[in-house]
């Protein structure tokens, strides 16, 4: 007797051929839109979140004092420029530059800037600085004075005293006078580094002159504010 079974066990099942594969078959092209002439790579950093424009008298000083936030490698969400022009360092060319980096940055397609700052040593510029400084107002540039150079703001970043030095009978030498005097370690990349103890050091000497309506910060000795 034959045992049942669901298929006929005299003739066995058949497979269906399977198509062969074309390995040589290219893929179905894609279209791809074209992204372009105004297509940009997009940079892999934040872009700075801060722009500030600094007008100055000093053509080294100040620049080297400025140079490590001006380096956006370290500080990437700040942005500086620093401007010194050999031919407008009185305070009346300072003031003309930093109108016209104004606008620029206002009618360019750069970024407008933040703060523009003026920075300017006192020297002999007294009764110029007094003139711009309403302007200076008017406009929103801040106007940064060192009286009576840059350099005696470095100094402070060291020392707490009143320095020895013997005041030249030109006031407008001053400047040159200090930098020559000053202690050879103090330097100006690094002095920024101690700016909490510079600015604790110059309020211990702070003084007021008045000039009219305009008081002039003094941050060393007396003799040093021009009359």
């Amino acid at each position: 007797m034959r045992s049942y079974e669901k298929s006929n066990p005299e003739k066995p099942a058949t497979v269906p051929a399977q198509k062969p594969v074309d390995k040589t078959e290219a893929p179905s092209p894609v279209s791809i839109r074209d992204a372009g002439t105004d297509y940009r790579k997009t940079d892999g950093f934040l872009l700075p979140k801060s722009f500030f424009v600094i007008v100055s008298g000093g053509e080294r000083t100040e620049r080297l004092y400025f140079k490590i936030i001006s380096n956006q490698d370290k500080f990437a969400r700040v942005r500086i420029e620093f401007i010194a022009d050999p031919k407008r360092l009185n305070p009346k060319g300072l003031l003309e530059t930093a109108k016209y980096k104004q606008e620029h940055y206002k009618t360019s397609q750069e970024n407008e800037a933040d703060r523009i700052y003026i920075v300017s040593d006192v020297d002999d510029f007294m009764s110029e600085l007094l003139k711009i400084k309403p302007e200076c107002d008017t406009l929103n540039i801040s106007l940064i004075i060192s009286n009576s150079c840059f350099e005696i703001w470095l100094y402070y970043a060291w020392f707490n005293e009143i320095a020895g030095f013997t005041v030249p009978e030109n006031k407008s030498h001053i400047s040159r006078s200090f930098r020559r005097w000053m202690p050879s370690h103090i330097n100006p990349k690094r002095a920024i580094f101690n700016i909490e103890q510079d600015i604790k050091n110059a309020k211990k000497h702070y003084k007021k002159r008045y000039f009219g309506n305009v008081s002039s910060r003094q941050s060393m000795h007396p003799l040093l504010c021009p009359d």
